[in-house]
């Protein structure tokens, strides 16, 4: 099951509600491919062709697009076999997004002086 979170910035103000993790249709890579974009998906079916079972982890992540000046949630798939990652750019705007590590702190896109704070607000599957 996923979690709805919050980020806001001490600063602005401003704040933002993205759906992050995944939920039961993200068990199978058939159906994950389908949040992908086509180029992605053809690398994704690429690396995972010689195995019947591919072996993945999936998630919604909080990415910061510096572009729209906002936190966005954007589907991250890592292949164990081949060891790749990808993720694709803002679903806003199509800019390169900023997927920090797990438990980094974000820091806001429209003021730039706070890490933002972060609350889990609901869930989602």
């Amino acid at each position: 099951m996923g979690i709805i979170q919050k980020f806001e910035c001490p600063s602005c103000g401003t704040s933002w509600e993205v759906f992050l993790g995944h939920g039961m249709g993200h068990a199978l890579i058939e159906d994950v491919l389908n949040v992908f974009p086509a180029d992605i998906q053809e690398k994704i079916l690429a690396d995972t062709r010689e195995e019947q079972f591919p072996s993945f982890e999936f998630n919604y992540r909080p990415a910061v697009c510096w572009q729209c000046r906002k936190v966005v949630s954007v589907p991250v798939i890592y292949l164990h076999q081949s060891g790749h990652t990808y993720s694709p750019d803002c679903p806003d705007c199509g800019a390169s997004v900023m997927i920090p590590p797990e438990g980094k702190e974000l820091i806001c896109p429209q003021c730039g002086k706070s890490a933002l704070s972060a609350e889990e607000t609901g869930r989602w599957d």
